[in-house]
């Protein structure tokens, strides 16, 4: 398959550019044709070679002892609903083509879902599978129920009540306790977004594009909802372990609110140094005459998102989440130092332009090895680990990109994916840093 060529225009810099110490390169971002010349392309064999080598998954984890039987017990629930629905549909049982296309569909995926649940490495990973799963098997059968047993989504919305309670029964027995702060904020992070997305998906029952009241409008909102009692089930057991374990039941809040406003402090002093949310000319970010390389649109990225999450961090108004609070400003400052790594990078004169698929293999081979040298990390570990998968598991995404490409394309359409092998790279080498100093703000006495 050949893909659109997304090569930006050429900029007024990238003009001054040519007129000077520019190069050709740098106006193609890896190629260095003129305009009418045809470009050089990449055969998908070659893109094959390069990600054929296992880039390090990052599995998400949890510092709280997770039992097998709880998983079990969230597998089972998904099982039993699929056992209890007809499928596959054919004609007779649901007449309408449509219809029974999508219910296919959605026993196919939870069915998938349901066995891919034991291919995850840790338990915390083969929990979020079982709960995946049981949310699709859930659905399947909620919109079959529609069907056969006339379900509907009064009586779906007469459930409300009842998982709001579970909700707030949960929150009316947790606090910030613990007995080493780290652990602590790493595992209330995860409470406090269980809860959360718990009562967004409540929240969301009376969406208008339900009114229609068809089995999928049915199989829609009952999915929502059993995302909510199993967001607001994971978040009592998580807790529920953590405390049960605990050797003292320290209050950690004044610790995770200093943390908080000293994470607070290092973005502020970084933030004027950032771009706006809107760049016209990308080389603009850089003092140098440089052309719109992968490095530079990768640059361009890291800005806008780091400006966007230091703001985001920076405004967000003190609420009871605050354990979350604290890991998005790390996670914020992670984006901010990334940004400054780069453009410090590419103003000593490297471009990071891609001119062969050896670059791209080059770039993949940087983000590999920052991966790695992160894993290995000892300060702030587990706030490594908390941070970590968000930056490395974008390598593996492009990987797959890359291997699923057929026939060729242009060498300067698989250098803009190849920007995402820079930002794992960068990235992934200040989360030790940015961990260190987070878990140092919350051991300050």
């Amino acid at each position: 398959m050949t893909r659109p060529d997304r090569r930006p225009g050429v900029t007024r810099r990238q003009l001054l550019a040519l007129s000077g110490a520019g190069t050709l390169a740098g106006v193609a971002g890896c190629s260095g044709i003129f305009p009418g010349q045809s470009e050089p392309t990449v055969d998908a064999d070659a893109l094959s070679q390069i990600v054929a080598g296992e880039a390090p998954r990052v599995s998400e984890t949890l510092p709280v002892d997770i039992e097998a039987s709880f998983v079990a017990e969230q597998r089972s629930i998904a099982k039993s609903d699929l056992d209890r629905v007809p499928a596959p549909f054919d004609r007779e049982a649901i007449p309408n083509g449509v219809i029974r296309g999508r219910l296919n569909d959605m026993h196919e995926s939870a069915t998938e879902s349901l066995a891919r649940i034991d291919e995850a490495e840790v338990p915390y990973e083969r929990l979020e599978r079982a709960n995946r799963a049981q949310v699709s098997a859930h659905e399947v059968r909620s919109a079959w129920r529609a069907i056969d047993d006339d379900l509907t989504l009064a009586a779906l919305r007469e459930s409300v009540p009842s998982i709001e309670g579970r909700i707030d029964s949960t929150v009316q027995r947790w606090s910030h306790v613990g007995d080493d702060p780290v652990r602590a904020v790493v595992v209330h992070e995860e409470f406090e977004s269980k809860i959360r997305a718990a009562r967004n998906w409540v929240s969301s029952r009376n969406s208008p594009e339900r009114s229609g009241g068809t089995a999928l409008d049915v199989a829609d909102l009952a999915e929502d909802l059993e995302r909510a009692r199993t967001s607001a089930t994971v978040a009592a057991y998580v807790f529920d372990r953590f405390r049960g374990r605990l050797d003292a039941t320290t209050d950690q809040r004044p610790r995770f609110e200093a943390a908080r406003e000293e994470l607070r402090s290092r973005i502020r002093d970084r933030q004027d140094a950032l771009p706006s949310q809107d760049i016209d000319d990308p080389t603009s970010l850089v003092d140098r005459d440089v052309g719109e390389t992968a490095g530079v649109r990768a640059l361009v990225r890291l800005g806008s998102e780091a400006t966007y999450r230091a703001e985001e961090a920076i405004a967000a108004a003190d609420g009871p989440y605050l354990a979350n609070e604290v890991v998005e400003a790390a996670d914020a400052l992670v984006h901010v130092r990334a940004f400054e790594a780069l453009r410090e990078r590419i103003a000593s004169g490297d471009d990071l332009a891609v001119e062969s698929v050896d670059d791209i293999s080059a770039f993949r081979s940087d983000a590999i090895s920052a991966v790695e040298s992160a894993q290995n990390a000892d300060p702030g570990r587990l706030l490594v680990r908390e941070l970590l998968p968000r930056f490395a598991n974008r390598i593996r995404q492009t990987d797959e990109r890359f291997a699923r490409e057929s026939g060729t394309t242009t060498l300067s359409s698989v250098a803009y994916d190849a920007q995402e092998y820079v930002i794992g790279a960068v990235t992934c080498r200040v989360v030790p840093r940015v961990s260190a100093d987070a878990a140092g703000a919350l051991r300050k006495s």
